[in-house]
C-alpha cells in the first residue's frame, strides 16, 4: 500500500515537470529583421509570423521596438491633480470667504432690525416678524396668497 502511493506520487511530479520543459529556439538577427520589415511593409501581421514561425506574440513584439524604424515609444502623460496642501488652502480660502458673507448678512440683520424697532417707536404702530401686521393708522398687510 505504501510503494503505491510513492509509485503515484512519483507519476504525479514527472508529469507535472515534463509539461514544464519546453525546446528553447533562437532566432537571427537577420531573420528577426526580415519578419518586421515584413510587418512593416504591411506583406504580414504579426499573428501570422506567430502562427508560421512558431513565436510568440510578445517575441514579435519586441521585435518590432527593436528593428523597425516607425516604432515610436508612446508617450506618457502624467496628469497631476492638485496636491492635498493646494486642495486644503483652497478650502481654507472658501472658508474665510463664506465667513465674510456670514458677517456681512449679520451687519445687514442687526441693521434691519434696528431700523424695525426704530419704525415700531417712530410710528407708534407694532411689527412682528413672519406674521400679518396692522398699523395704528390703519393700513394693513395683507397676504398674497390669500383672496
Amino acid at each position: 500500500m505504501h510503494s503505491k502511493n510513492l509509485k503515484f506520487r512519483h507519476m504525479k511530479k514527472s508529469k507535472k515537470t515534463r509539461s514544464y520543459l519546453r525546446e528553447r529556439r533562437y532566432f537571427s538577427e537577420d531573420f528577426r529583421r526580415s519578419r518586421v520589415k515584413e510587418y512593416d511593409e504591411g506583406q504580414t501581421s504579426v499573428s501570422e509570423i506567430c502562427r508560421v514561425y512558431g513565436v510568440t506574440k510578445s517575441a514579435v513584439y519586441k521585435w518590432i521596438k527593436k528593428y523597425s524604424p516607425h516604432y515610436q515609444k508612446s508617450i506618457t502623460k502624467v496628469v497631476e491633480e492638485k496636491s492635498e496642501t493646494q486642495k486644503r488652502l483652497a478650502l481654507e480660502q472658501k472658508v474665510k470667504e463664506l465667513e465674510q458673507f456670514i458677517g456681512r448678512q449679520q451687519v445687514q440683520l442687526s441693521y434691519y432690525e434696528r431700523l424695525l424697532a426704530t419704525a415700531e417707536q417712530r410710528y407708534n404702530i407694532e411689527l412682528e416678524k413672519n406674521s400679518d401686521w396692522k398699523s395704528s393708522n390703519g393700513f394693513s398687510h395683507t397676504d398674497p396668497n390669500t383672496k
